[in-house]
């Protein structure tokens, strides 16, 4: 029996030094770092701000120390949260499984450029991803990042007139058919500095009219016409010239050369005239097909095209093999941007955002301090209503309660496990069903201390007789939990998961702490305890 105690004990101790030490990071009782030297240092911070810090050669110390803070969520530290669905239109399951999967890596390595910490991407369901981005201070930008297909193509433009000959036919064509109120397609297109250009706000209406020339076969075979993004920019001569927003079109080539499945790097440069452009290299097979494609269209233009419009059309003016630019009217993070999207791939399929949530960081502040106050305010009660209702025994009970809140704080940064609202809710909710726990116990014991038995007689039946009730009712518990994970997401998701850790810490300090606190002081021969 002696050994059963000591080796409760020490099971005990060695659980409360470690799940200490984890939860040190969290309330910043330490910390360890290194300075320019390399030479380690590691402190420690007490309470009221002071520190002690130890010589070097107790660096060591420092170095395995546990440093990660418990990882909080969305809804307490401020970021972005987002649901996708993958297009899944014309993909077979097997395509659309493996086009999931490789946006999950593809998302993934832009969000790591973009430096987040601790990103969550992963798929949900048949076709969606969830992405969840702790801290980011630009949500657009992410957004625009994530959602970016960044489809590089590569496209001849037709070097005839049959850009033209396509709009004559046409307003020949609806001209004839609908008489003197028609608009002609020809008016409102016109050629500046070698471009053919219109309005952005005519764009609709014009995409819908060489829709209807495409259906009528009045576009050549094998030609598509693709166009440019608006044009904004005071700096740019057409724009000056026009007045006003616009976008160039172009007839090219349905079939595509070239893509960039090819690229090797990307990178956000400046041109001749100090304006941002990406730079790119092609890896050895791209480096062949685009010195192929060059060297026999010099003199002709090439467009060049991202997720379907024209970025710039340069005129091909010699063979180029290993490298080349995309120039447009890019602002330094735009290029940036592109150069990212590019780097990481293209994305196999179309995103569609369905759902959307930002918390900002003071958001994040008040729900963590209102959770806080909540726990307190909460475990306060709990300790003045067992004190009351049961004296000493409930004093071990609080003890237990407030070493059970320890574990699973360390628990949940030992499993990089993530604390959010609900978490905290889940978390106070444990904690009560931990007191329950011992109300079931104290109430055993006292059926059995009126039954006559001796105080440490009267214990050991109370927990022995109590242990399959606290876990029949635990285990129930757990299991409703496991489903709410399973089949929950987001924020139930963490409600779950601090729940169950709750409720599995609440079993070690509802049964062993207490019955190891009983057992100290009936072993000393107590001759009377008075639970209520």
């Amino acid at each position: 029996m002696r050994y059963r105690s000591v080796l409760r004990a020490t099971v005990i101790i060695l659980v409360a030094v470690l799940a200490f030490l984890y939860v040190c990071p969290t309330i910043g009782f330490y910390e360890w770092w290194q300075d320019e030297y390399e030479e380690d240092h590691f402190e420690l911070n007490w309470p009221g701000g002071y520190v002690t810090e130890f010589p070097s050669w107790l660096a060591p110390v420092g170095r395995v120390l546990p440093k990660r803070a418990v990882k909080l969520g969305l809804d307490l530290k401020g970021g972005i949260y987002l649901i996708y669905e993958v297009d899944e239109t014309g993909l077979s399951d097997k395509e659309l499984r493996d086009a999931v999967n490789l946006t999950v890596e593809i998302i993934r390595k832009r969000v790591d450029e973009l430096g987040v910490t601790e990103p969550e991407i992963q798929s949900e369901g048949r076709n969606r991803l969830v992405v969840k981005l702790p801290g980011i201070k630009d949500p657009n930008r992410a957004k625009g990042l994530i959602g970016t297909t960044a489809l590089l193509e590569f496209k001849l433009v037709n070097p005839t007139d049959a850009l033209y000959k396509t709009i004559q036919q046409y307003d020949e064509m609806k001209g004839g058919a609908v008489g003197e109120k028609y608009i002609a397609l020809g008016d409102k297109i016109q050629t500046i500095r070698g471009d053919t250009v219109f309005y952005d706000e005519d764009y609709e209406w014009i995409k819908e009219r060489f829709e209807e020339a495409r259906e009528g076969g009045l576009v050549p075979e094998g030609w598509i016409v693709a166009y440019s993004n608006a044009i904004r920019s005071e700096d740019d001569d057409v724009f000056v010239e026009l007045g006003g927003a616009y976008r160039s079109v172009y007839l090219v080539t349905e079939e595509t050369p070239i893509t960039g499945k090819y690229l090797r790097n990307a990178q956000m440069d400046y041109d001749q005239y100090g304006k941002p452009n990406v730079t790119f290299t092609w890896d050895n097979e791209g480096a062949r097909i685009f010195g192929d494609l060059t060297g026999a269209h010099i003199k002709e233009r090439l467009a060049i095209l991202l997720d379907g419009f024209v970025q710039s059309a340069p005129v091909i003016q010699s063979r180029i093999t290993t490298q080349g630019e995309i120039t447009g009217n890019f602002t330094s993070e735009e290029a940036s941007d592109l150069a990212l999207v590019l780097r990481s791939g293209a994305l196999p399929a179309k995103l569609w955002l369905i759902q959307e949530q930002v918390v900002g960081p003071s958001l994040g502040r008040d729900a963590i301090r209102n959770g806080v106050i909540a726990s307190l305010v909460a475990f306060g009660i709990i300790i003045l209503l067992t004190v009351f209702y049961y004296h000493f025994a409930g004093l071990a009970a609080d003890l237990a309660l407030l070493f059970n809140l320890v574990i699973v704080v360390a628990v949940m940064v030992l499993l990089h496990a993530t604390l959010t609202l609900p978490g905290i809710a889940g978390l106070i909710l444990s904690v009560a069903m931990a007191v329950d726990a011992n109300v079931l116990i104290y109430e055993r014991i006292r059926e059995e201390l009126r039954a006559g038995k001796t105080v440490k007689a009267a214990v050991d039946t109370g927990y022995r007789r109590a242990l399959l009730t606290i876990f029949d009712s635990n285990v129930t518990t757990v299991i409703a939990a496991v489903f709410l994970y399973l089949f929950g997401t987001g924020p139930v998701r963490g409600f779950a998961v601090t729940l169950t850790i709750g409720i599995a810490a609440s079993m070690f300090t509802a049964i062993v702490v207490t019955k190891s606190i009983f057992d100290y002081f009936t072993g000393r021969r107590i001759k009377r305890l008075y639970i209520g």
